[in-house]
């Protein structure tokens, strides 16, 4: 298995240095250091992972992006909180005239963190998935210190250790393949790859070697054009992957459809049986919920969601 990056004892001990004086709170928070003149009271969040811990500890967001709330963040499918903007683009205009306290970007909206400094204090809260229990204990953290929910995060946390104990224990010397589908397309993905922390997470043992991180300042390789050579040496060579990982006879397949975010349409069941490859496949199949997987993340209760989904699919 991969060795992870340690993280430095104050992200995970002390992840939040909060400086109070009688009117002022200081934010360090990994390489962002965010003034605050008193305990946010309007929020603007636009990381779904972040919103999905602030929800499960019972702190409102008042501004939110215009997308849809899957599972625990449905209360926010209606009026509950303002809507400026998509998860990608935060609405300048909107949020400039409802001057909320805090901006809380992260994954997709991050690149617009410059546009937005000049509107409220703005916090990345990407989540880390290379490291993804300290990181959420971590991020947690950060918000029971800010508003006082200490013990409700101690509580919540604990579930999920006890949780994931458990996973780990029926998992114990089964192997696993991450599959990510979309329209009849099956990626394997390996440690290393967006969703290879499924590995560590659940205590499998992938049955594809670990994919070596990838060089931030090489440039973009662009999308080969359909039909062309180059994509049908693409495809050769995932097909080649592919049949291998099946090839290793994994106990377990875990399979995320693309295709059913947002919508609940889940057909990889059906292109699975179609596919020649995954024909060959006597693994157990565990088929993910979309929208917490892909769309919202390693949130609070989201992560208490994902686990109890893979002990259902493990149990023996």
């Amino acid at each position: 298995m991969k060795q992870k990056t340690v993280i430095a004892g104050a992200l995970i001990s002390a992840t939040l240095l909060l400086a109070q004086t009688a009117t002022a709170q200081n934010i360090v928070w990994k390489a962002q250091t965010i003034q605050l003149q008193q305990t946010p009271q309007k929020l603007a969040v636009y990381e779904l992972s972040a919103l999905d811990t602030l929800n499960a500890l019972g702190i409102q967001a008042q501004i939110v992006p215009e997308t849809s709330f899957p599972n625990q963040l449905n209360v926010y499918n209606g009026n509950l909180a303002i809507k400026a903007g998509t998860l990608f683009e935060p609405d300048v205009a909107v949020l400039n005239a409802q001057k909320p306290d805090l901006i809380v970007l992260g994954g997709r909206s991050q690149a617009k963190a410059d546009t937005l400094q000049g509107i409220a204090p703005v916090l990345n809260l990407s989540p880390d998935t290379d490291n993804l229990m300290p990181d959420l204990k971590a991020r947690t953290e950060l918000f029971a210190d800010l508003f006082g929910k200490q013990a409700q995060a101690a509580k919540r946390l604990q579930i999920i250790d006890t949780k994931q104990a458990k996973l780990k224990a029926q998992t114990k010397g089964k192997t696993a393949l991450m599959l990510f589908t979309n329209k009849g397309n099956f990626m394997p993905h390996a440690e290393g790859e967006r969703f290879g922390y499924v590995y560590e997470f659940s205590g499998l043992k992938s049955v594809l070697p670990v994919v070596p991180p990838k060089d931030p300042n090489a440039p973009a390789t662009p999308r080969p054009e359909a039909g062309s050579p180059e994509a049908l040496a693409a495809k050769a060579k995932a097909d080649a992957r592919l049949q291998a990982a099946v090839a290793a006879q994994p106990d377990y397949v875990i399979v995320l459809d693309r295709g059913a975010v947002n919508t609940n349409e889940y057909t990889a069941l059906e292109e699975w049986k179609k596919n020649p490859i995954l024909n060959q496949s006597k693994a157990k199949i565990i088929l993910v919920d979309a929208n917490a997987w892909y769309l919202v993340g390693p949130g609070l209760s989201n992560t208490e969601f994902m686990l109890d989904e893979l002990i259902k699919g493990t149990q023996h």
